[in-house]
């Protein structure tokens, strides 16, 4: 078994090129292949799906030879031999997958406590944090949900508590085209109650781990101030419990980042609930020390928490398969991967290869066919 994730365009319409220039330069030049996204099993029936496009990585995340990426924990273990006289030959590995499905799976955990109600930034600002990230996510014209719904299978799940009932989760599960979805439950909101984060985080990755599809997800958590818990809402003394619950969200495949909304959440907090959702020692710096995870921190405008919100997307991974077993180089010379029925080369520029043991990239003319609208694709390794 395999898990794909190929390239997604995760770029900005005419609205928002003027501002988001910069990072649709450094798309275009980079030429990745999208997001990393699930995977499912199919009875051989192809599904149709448009492609899409490439983002820059996050200068904080291992290269594409590294085992430890964002998407999976790290796998330790030597590559798997292709056999011989004392060994039991490599175990078949097929699947086929369809495009459809193969889109990045982001649930985007949002605070709805009453604190969500305060002006942002400041007391004189016409926006509240509430709205200011309603608009981000949901603007028709330009919000990131409406713009990317084709590419990405976007969830929600707004978290607050009250007394006796935490915590309380407003969802939305995530599947492609799910704007009006996700945007519908927002309108049908407001903020209340309390931040019970490390609870809410335990419950969405409980929930992300029941789902059918085999492919890795990703946490967005959107939040305005430091963690309660529902033991104890006041004061706000649940930061363990939320930095464990976002070291458990990585161990179980699930990478998570963080976005803080105001200054209530910023710091070491914020740094540490980066570094925890990405795998990282929580007490590395972002700036100082190596392999620091960004923490995110909010502007103080719609389309620069926009931007915002597209950067980080663009922190996902691309164009991968990740392989549920060490795979040999020496096992790729009877490989067979296709796309569409047509085989693909085991090629550097073209094609695919073995990054690591654990995954196969898929490059090139290969992977820009994907983002143009390929249909279905076929690994099957050791299997002949």
């Amino acid at each position: 078994m395999v898990e794909l994730n190929h390239s997604s365009t995760l770029g900005v319409r005419r609205p928002l090129r003027a501002l988001l220039l910069g990072l649709g330069v450094a798309a275009a030049v980079l030429g990745g292949c999208g997001a990393r996204s699930s995977v499912d099993l199919l009875e051989g029936n192809p599904a149709g799906g448009a492609g899409a496009g490439a983002n820059a990585p996050d200068p904080a995340l291992p290269s594409a030879g590294s085992t430890a990426v964002a998407g999976s924990p790290s796998i330790a273990g030597s590559p798997a031999q292709a056999g011989g006289p004392n060994l039991a030959p490599p175990a078949c590995e097929a699947v086929t997958v369809a495009f459809d499905e193969l889109r990045p799976a982001l649930t985007l955990v949002v605070d709805q406590s009453l604190s969500m109600r305060f002006h942002y930034p400041d007391d004189a600002s016409p926006a509240t944090r509430w709205s200011l990230v309603g608009d981000a996510l949901f603007n028709p014209t330009f919000g990131v949900v409406k713009q990317f719904e084709a590419s990405v299978r976007f969830g929600i799940a707004f978290f607050t508590s009250h007394p006796g009932n935490c915590p309380i989760l407003n969802e939305v599960p995530a599947r492609v085209q799910n704007y009006q979805a996700l945007r519908t439950l927002y309108d049908s909101l407001g903020p209340d109650g309390d931040t019970p984060t490390g609870d809410t985080l335990q419950q969405v990755v409980a929930e992300l781990l029941q789902l059918p599809s085999q492919g890795p997800r990703y946490i967005l958590l959107v939040t305005d101030g430091n963690p309660d818990t529902c033991a104890q809402p006041n004061p706000d003394e649940g930061q363990p419990q939320a930095v464990a619950a976002a070291q458990h969200a990585y161990a179980a495949g699930i990478p998570l980042y963080v976005l803080g909304i105001s200054n209530g959440i910023a710091g070491e907090n914020l740094q540490q609930l980066a570094n925890a959702g990405l795998g990282r020692p929580i007490d590395l710096v972002y700036g100082v020390d190596p392999g620091a995870a960004q923490p995110f921190q909010a502007t103080d405008n719609v389309l620069g928490l926009t931007e915002q919100f597209a950067g980080i997307l663009n922190r996902i991974p691309l164009c991968e398969v990740r392989l549920r077993r060490d795979v040999a180089f020496s096992e790729l010379s009877d490989a067979k991967v296709s796309l569409d029925g047509q085989l693909l080369p085991y090629n550097m520029a073209n094609g695919y290869v073995l990054s690591d043991p654990r995954h196969v990239a898929i490059v090139g003319r290969a992977c820009d066919a994907i983002r143009a609208g390929g249909r279905q694709l076929s690994v099957r390794i050791s299997c002949d």
